[in-house]
């Protein structure tokens, strides 16, 4: 498994997804929240099943974006 592959769903068996969120919100023509900054949460593709992992403080704010990405990988392929 490489550094980048995520374990399938533990509850459905689903495929996942790493996600890319900004953490600010446009709001006519103005912005609000911290620009150029993300986090990175994964999330099942069932969404059905609705599974997610989210970190405090993994996000491009405290870290850099490679180290943010590979810990939300590496909290969810050890998750029980």
């Amino acid at each position: 498994m490489g550094k980048y592959d995520l374990k399938p769903c533990p509850f459905c068996g689903e495929d996942v997804y790493l996600d890319k969120v900004p953490l600010w919100k446009s709001y006519n023509g103005s912005t609000h929240g911290y620009h150029g900054c993300y986090e990175f949460d994964v999330h099942c593709r069932n969404i059905e099943c609705g599974c997610r992992v989210s970190l405090i403080k993994n996000d491009t704010i405290y870290r850099d974006e490679e180290e943010a990405r590979l810990n939300a990988i590496k909290q969810w392929n050890r998750r029980a």
